[in-house]
């Protein structure tokens, strides 16, 4: 039976599970999943668009899967999948119970308007990328998370002189983004000028931004997300400007002021970028597929077809004035 979470689940969140994986996003790598607390989250403010908790139960094993709403856009990232309780041969396998569980976030995801499911599988799992894909999830892209676990080997001090974002740096980076990212990703992605405004919430996450160069033509673009367990750095930057790719990640680093790990997030066509990093002492912590399930269709109708159908047309009456002495 598949439900919405509920008291007696907390119990057994709480324990190891049997099988789980994580699903990591930006926020997810700077903050610590707790799915417990994330579950009650869910059952005190009730599955929606900013969080779901979907559980499976049948004859002493359960599983259950959590996703998590991005700010102020109708899309969700799947974060956890997990498997409770002793393995039983009579039992479907922990692949099939998360492929059950798939479908009922689908289906939960039309309830709620939300118009797109992101999902980061790690790269070697290929068969929790094949139930996904059975799904309807497509691939867009791959990721490799960066450690920072050595020092600058370069030994260099120059920095990038980049500046704050600020409101008008929006379409800028906008801009940058567009020129610098494949089309296959931007329509994955569906990001306009708004969303790169750094909305501030009440969370234990933070987003901080900088950008370098003059306001209608960036070079390049950094982001970090800060929580209590990491700092996360993504990066934009044009392809004639890779050389200063280093020295705008030490301008990153040189912002911090505690000892937190320190990652960061490439995609697989920002790969020339993989051997100044290293130098600078990061080191491949994982890598991803990103996936993407649409719930919507799009649907195109033409705007002039109204206007050149044939139709009745409206007639009016023209008033008729009698000639003199016409009676």
């Amino acid at each position: 039976m598949i439900r919405s979470v509920a008291p007696a689940d907390l119990w057994s969140l709480r324990r190891k599970p049997r099988h789980h994986v994580l699903l990591f996003t930006e926020q997810l790598l700077a903050q610590s999943h707790r799915p417990a607390w994330f579950a009650l989250r869910c059952m005190l403010q009730g599955n929606g668009r900013d969080m779901s908790t979907v559980t499976y139960q049948e004859r002493g094993g359960n599983a259950v899967l959590q996703a998590s709403g991005r700010s102020g856009r109708p899309e969700q990232d799947i974060v956890y999948l997990a498997t409770n309780g002793p393995r039983m041969a009579r039992l479907p396998s922990d692949y099939e119970l998360w492929y059950r569980l798939l479908e009922r976030i689908c289906v939960h995801a039309g309830y709620h308007q939300i118009q797109r499911l992101y999902a980061a599988p790690p790269a070697h799992f290929g068969e929790l990328r094949e139930i996904f894909r059975q799904i309807g999830f497509q691939a867009y892209a791959h990721a490799t998370i960066l450690q920072l676990s050595g020092p600058d080997w370069n030994q260099g001090t120059s920095l990038a002189p980049m500046r704050v974002q600020s409101h008008r740096d929006h379409w800028a980076i906008h801009k940058l983004y567009g020129a610098t990212t494949p089309p296959p990703v931007q329509q994955a992605e569906v990001r306009n000028a708004r969303n790169w405004a750094l909305a501030q919430r009440w969370s234990s996450v933070r987003v901080r931004a900088w950008v370098l160069g003059p306001d209608d033509d960036l070079a390049a673009y950094l982001r970090m997300v800060s929580g209590p367990a990491a700092h996360v750095f993504s990066l934009l930057i044009r392809r004639d400007a890779r050389d200063l790719a280093v020295d705008v990640l030490r301008f990153g680093l040189a912002q911090l002021i505690d000892n937190r790990p320190v990652y960061l997030l490439l995609r697989e066509y920002q790969g020339e970028l993989l051997v100044p990093v290293e130098g600078l002492g990061f080191e491949v912590f994982d890598e991803q597929t990103l996936l993407v399930k649409h719930t919507v269709i799009p649907v195109r109708r033409p705007l002039l077809v109204p206007s050149l159908e044939p139709g009745l047309e409206v007639q009016m009456p023209v008033p008729r004035i009698a000639a003199p002495r016409e009676d």
